[in-house]
This record gives C-alpha cells, structure tokens and sequence, in this order.
C-alpha cells in the first residue's frame, strides 16, 4: 500500500503544469556603453536539452547573440541557462553575461552585469510562461 501511495505522488507530481508545459522565455536585454544603448528582446520557446537562439542582433557595434537552453523543471521552478555574446571588431566572440536563471511561471526575474574596464552596464530581465 505504501508503495502505491509513492506512485501516486510521483504521477501526479509528472502530471503537474510545470512537468508536462510546453516552456517560453519572454527576454529583454539591454547595454550602456559610453553612452551608446542597444537593446534585444525575444520571446522564444524552449525545448529541454536543446540551446535555443534568443535574438541575433546586427548593429553598429556587430553582431549581438543570446542563447537559452532550459535545464531542470520541478514542481515549482523552472532552471535555464542564458548565454549573451557579441562579436567584436577583431571577429572573436566575447560573453557578456552567461547567468543561470531559476524562476517560476509569470515571475519575471532581472540581472545587471557591470564591467568598469569597459564602462558598460547590461541588464537582463526574464520570465517564463507555459504555453
């Protein structure tokens, strides 16, 4: 009886809008540099193991590149893994921030990244919804 009590439990917790959701990541990112702003926003879904463009964005600076790939889902959270690049002038890629984001359904969440050397402030405001 016991064991089909823990069956139970684990059935329904697979059964839960978080375990069995399709997942999208709404995505707004913006930098300062010196005065100068760029923006991206997206709003893309996610498919588990899978990495994910988010936006590719071609500006004055180059090339602006964000990716997602979702993690873990649980009953109350989801996990991704965020990764935004740009290209620089010499053709090498360099990460502005690459943050691990746990949040739960229409909770949106927001990072900031400060670099001084190059005098810049990224913020990166995220939420996830189940479609």
């Amino acid at each position: 009886m016991n064991e089909w009590k823990k069956g139970l439990v684990l059935f329904s917790a697979m059964l839960s809008p978080l375990a069995m959701a399709d997942w999208q990541v709404d995505v707004n990112f913006e930098i300062d540099r010196a005065g100068k702003h760029q923006r991206a926003q997206s709003s893309v879904s996610l498919i588990p193991g899978e990495e994910t463009i988010l936006f590719e964005n071609s500006q004055q600076h180059g090339v602006l590149i964000g990716k997602a790939e979702l993690l873990e889902v649980t009953a109350d959270e989801v996990k991704i893994s965020l990764l935004i690049q740009e290209q620089c002038s010499d053709g090498k890629w360099r990460t502005i921030m690459s943050p691990v984001v746990q949040a739960g359904l229409n909770a949106p969440t927001s990072i900031e990244c400060a670099n001084t050397q190059r005098d810049e402030l990224a913020s990166l405001k995220v939420e996830i919804t189940s479609v």
